[in-house]
């Protein structure tokens, strides 16, 4: 059987406290995937900024 609770406010901030610190954890998560996901995406479609050098001496 379990010990009656003799600090119901320490219980209360340990609660707090890792559901804090769960939700936090999670929020990293989230923001790290995010930035994973859209490196990869940068890499499966490359900036289409420079010109083809091959197209200035096709339409001349």
């Amino acid at each position: 059987m379990r010990p009656a609770l003799s600090d119901p406010l320490g219980t209360a901030l340990a609660w707090v406290w890792a559901l804090g610190t769960a939700a936090g954890l999670a929020l990293i998560g989230t923001l790290a995937e995010r930035e994973y996901s859209a490196d990869q995406n940068s890499l499966a479609h490359p900036s289409l900024n420079l010109a083809d050098p091959g197209l200035d001496d096709a339409a001349g």
